[in-house]
């Protein structure tokens, strides 16, 4: 199954890395910590994102979205 640009499930695997770039020089960046489905059979990943930005340091957090959320919001495989 395709998403997004051209990313596919097969490219969401634990210990890819994903980004996007925010307004400014903020710079989203997502390791995935995990793939798998929910009671319904919809697959969620997990994963930890951090912020980078010329004027704060490093702010980690972890999230949980469906994969395909995750795919249209992480676009770039780095």
């Amino acid at each position: 199954m395709l998403f997004g640009r051209g990313l596919s499930s097969r490219d969401v695997t634990p210990g890819s890395v994903f980004c996007r770039n925010g307004a400014g020089d903020l710079v989203e960046t997502a390791r995935v910590l995990s793939v798998g489905k929910d009671g319904y059979g919809i697959p969620h990943v997990r994963f930890e994102v951090s912020f980078r930005h010329p004027s704060f340091s490093r702010v980690h957090d972890s999230r949980v979205l469906a994969l395909s959320s995750f795919a249209r919001q992480y676009p770039d495989r780095m």
